[in-house]
């Protein structure tokens, strides 16, 4: 009899120990887990590369043009960020378009928006994106084009509001879409 009991002792002290361990083991991994930084929406972007992964259709360009927007307008974003958003947008752009749109000039007029919407109070809040199928492709003098609407949401002590506009990308002698300008909807 005191045989058996000791085994038991031993059996309920044996399980009592590695639940204790697993118990701390569980506490120490959720504690870790918690700690690790998340990355934001411009890290993330910015670990894209668009050299060995253009976006390959109209759409998917558009959408990478609307989130990197996104991503400059967010309160979170650091100018080094913004510097490196910036290039990303103008990487998008056609070398035409590109040309009319020096790096410095784009950056300086970026933080003129940024500085005037934070004057205003304006806030982005996000995009809509018409849907793939809505995207209109044409060629023209042999260079295929696209173009495909979106709308900026924006809010405001005022009110929320957002601004339409037409995106129109020409195909690159790589085959990729690049952005050639944009109109908004009321033809400008």
């Amino acid at each position: 009899m005191k045989m058996k009991k000791r085994i038991v002792t031993v059996s309920v002290v044996l399980v009592l120990a590695c639940a204790i361990v697993a118990l701390y083991w569980y506490i120490d991994r959720s504690g870790k887990q918690a700690e690790e930084p998340v990355n934001t929406a411009a890290e993330q972007l910015l670990a894209k590369s668009l050299e060995t992964n253009y976006p390959p259709t109209p759409y998917s360009v558009a959408e990478l043009y609307c989130e990197i927007v996104q991503c400059i307008y967010s309160a979170d974003t650091t100018d080094a960020q913004l510097e490196e958003l910036v290039r990303m947008e103008r990487e998008l752009f056609d070398e035409e378009f590109a040309a009319i749109n020096p790096y410095d000039s784009l950056l300086a007029s970026t933080k003129e928006d940024l500085a005037t919407a934070k004057e205003k109070k304006l806030v982005f809040t996000g995009y809509i994106l018409d849907k793939a199928s809505n995207v209109t492709k044409w060629k023209r003098d042999g260079k295929n084009y696209a173009s495909i609407m979106f709308q900026f949401m924006s809010k405001s002590e005022s009110g929320s509001g957002g601004s339409y506009r037409n995106l129109i990308m020409r195909k690159d002698s790589d085959g990729n879409y690049k952005i050639l300008g944009w109109e908004t909807a009321d033809g400008e």
